[in-house]
């Protein structure tokens, strides 16, 4: 019993580790800077990330610390409401605004002693997606009174070579995906183009994902026999390892293929979020296709099942996507607890045999399982609360496919094999 305890206090120390660093991690990776104005007391302007990537959506605070109300015209509006000025050789040069067309365009009002971030993302691509060193000239007015305000010169970098891959293997090719699912349904619904999406991804991938699957239910098939093997060559290691390779090899079993299917999913998960984390922006459009150039992207609905998937849901889907989780991982586990060899039982005189002195492998293996049963799901489920809701229509869409896949696998393997007699 003190053994299960101490067991289950490791593990849970372990499993906290894990997820205060994935979650920091996040924090690091994702949040922007959030620093304090420099600029006490007075209006000033600055970028929520410094360091801007073309094809990135530019984002600006703008920090009122005064006791006014400031506004500024859309240059949609008003032409000379904005400046924007590129370093040529040395010399600032400014830029001509884009066309605005049709465009309807909304006014900034920054309140007294307030921040507020504002992007310009339907001119995102025109104005930033060459690199290159950038500043801009904002003219606020609040009442009669204006003023000019300068944000520090910034630098928009040309996307490294990882990026530029990642967006050319995963994020551009789900984009317009999704897009193309957008444009055929008549509501333009961004919640079932995701679904389609999630069920186009998954089928993609149901061949390495049921491969992987199948060897992990063989792998929990054999654990009475890798258990016999331990206690056969415990003071040989060696020959432990040699004989367990020998067996998976002789079952055809890789044991390391079981995190298959997360590494595989990442990316696309990854992916999906960098696409529909704000709602697809028209600063997104750098991504279409040649094809789909001249989609309006403002014609997605973002709203599905009372749900707005551009901001997070903290009540339904953390919910709906930690116990699907937890389904499928009891499903993936249920085989494992058919498999484990019976308890010694306790001796005439109450006593239990000299076995039960032995490290119970399997008893760790269990409470490991267990932990793993109740946390991972509860993790899901937090960051899946912190995500756009379109994330979470994405991970509980691939979970459930995820389940009816691991039934089916478990069938396969399960069933009574029926021999023809000759």
């Amino acid at each position: 019993m003190k053994n299960n305890i101490t067991s289950f206090l490791k593990s849970l120390v372990l499993w906290f580790c894990v997820f205060y660093l994935v979650f920091s991690a996040y924090q690091w990776w994702f949040a922007p800077d959030l620093e304090a104005p420099t600029t006490a007391g007075q209006l000033s302007v600055e970028l929520v990330d410094t360091t801007p990537v073309s094809g990135q959506l530019v984002q600006f605070r703008f920090n009122n610390e005064t006791d006014q109300v400031w506004n500024w015209e859309h240059f949609c509006d008003n032409n000379n409401s904005l400046e924007l000025l590129a370093l040529v050789a040395s010399t600032e040069v400014s830029v001509d605004k884009p066309d605005c067309g049709n465009f309807k365009p909304m006014a900034l009002s920054v309140p007294a002693q307030s921040s507020v971030i504002y992007t310009l993302p339907e001119f995102n691509t025109q104005l930033f997606n060459t690199p290159g060193n950038y500043r801009l000239d904002w003219n606020m007015t609040s009442g009669e009174e204006a003023k000019t305000l300068t944000t520090a010169e910034f630098e928009v970098k040309e996307a490294g070579f990882i990026r530029k891959g990642f967006r050319f293997l995963i994020t551009q090719p789900l984009f317009n995906t999704l897009v193309f699912f957008i444009e055929i349904l008549p509501t333009h619904s961004l919640g079932w183009a995701i679904i389609l999406l999630t069920l186009g991804v998954r089928i993609l991938l149901f061949y390495p994902n049921q491969k992987a699957m199948r060897s992990q239910r063989k792998l929990q098939k054999l654990q009475p026999h890798i258990q016999s093997l331990r206690k056969k060559h415990k003071d040989n290691q060696q020959a432990l390892a040699m004989e367990t390779m020998a067996m998976y090899k002789k079952h055809k079993i890789n044991p390391m293929s079981s995190c298959l299917p997360m590494l595989l999913q990442m990316p696309f998960l990854i992916g999906i979020y960098l696409v529909v984390k704000d709602g697809l922006s028209p600063h997104l459009s750098h991504l279409l296709y040649a094809f789909h150039a001249n989609v309006d992207l403002s014609i997605v609905d973002t709203m599905f099942a009372g749900l707005n998937l551009e901001v997070p849901n903290i009540w339904v889907l953390p919910v709906l996507v930690a116990v699907a989780q937890f389904i499928a991982i009891k499903l993936s586990l249920a085989a494992a607890k058919k498999q484990q060899p019976a308890k010694e039982v306790e001796t005439k005189k109450g006593k239990k045999s000299k076995k039960d002195d032995e490290p119970d492998m399997m008893a760790q293996m269990e409470q490991m399982q267990k932990m793993m049963l109740w946390m991972l799901p509860l993790m899901i489920g937090f960051f899946t609360a912190t995500f756009p809701a379109a994330v979470g229509i994405y991970w509980l869409t691939s979970t459930v496919f995820g389940i009816g896949q691991q039934k089916l696998v478990n069938w396969q393997l399960d069933k009574p094999q029926v021999r023809r007699k000759d």
